[in-house]
């Protein structure tokens, strides 16, 4: 069955069990799971939250029996809670809200290894008509896509298929600039009361991996 140039979002969470888990080692048996499989699925991203016993992975899929396969490598781990929704790169969905196509640029793959964040972003629109709330969201697209083409902003967005869902991995030096940023946002300014933001600090999964092994503090 083919599924080219399809995208999901997975989320990996590890349990917890009564005998106890070796965190650093399960993770890094989660990363090698995580890997490209054969031309069937290619790993865009793979994040560790930071503190946390969970990853964030997007995965490029043009077989889906290889993304199937993949997924049953981590639920054959145990002791694992694996989610997966069907995504699309925010391009394409600001092309269908009507931004201008000068100021839609490709994804700054990869990010910047340090000061990375994972935004989650669920929209309502109570007490706004739909064509309201597509307005603000077309605004909000212009000016996410503004940063990143006209300024260089580090930030790469996901919108969930058929959802009011965006997950959106950006950098900033300053986590304080994350509230700053978060208040300049047009959704947030004209419809703040209906959006759910959560903020998680985030690191590429192999650099935790490589260094909770090899260096010491």
């Amino acid at each position: 069955m083919s599924a080219a140039g399809k995208m999901y979002f997975v989320c990996v969470e590890v349990l917890p069990s009564k005998e106890g888990i070796d965190l650093p080692r399960f993770l890094q048996k989660i990363n090698g799971l995580l890997e490209d499989y054969s031309t069937a699925t290619h790993v865009i991203y793979k994040f560790k939250v930071t503190g946390e016993s969970k990853v964030l992975a997007v995965v490029q899929v043009s077989n889906i029996l290889g993304f199937e396969r993949t997924i049953g490598g981590l639920w054959r781990l145990g002791n694992v809670s694996v989610t997966s929704v069907p995504i699309v790169g925010y391009e394409s969905f600001a092309q269908n809200l009507g931004v201008d196509a000068s100021i839609i640029s490709n994804p700054p793959r990869p990010l910047p290894k340090e000061n990375l964040y994972y935004w989650s972003f669920d929209f309502g629109y109570t007490g706004k008509t739909l064509e309201e709330f597509l307005s603000t969201w077309k605004r909000e697209a212009e000016f996410v896509m503004a940063a990143r083409t006209n300024d260089g902003f580090p930030v790469e967005l996901f919108k969930v298929v058929s959802e009011r869902k965006v997950h959106c991995f950006l950098q900033v030096a300053d986590p304080a600039q994350l509230d700053q940023l978060s208040f300049q946002l047009p959704i947030m300014r004209e419809n703040g009361h209906n959006v759910d933001l959560q903020c998680r600090a985030v690191q590429y999964l192999p650099e935790y991996c490589t260094r909770i092994f090899n260096e010491s503090l």
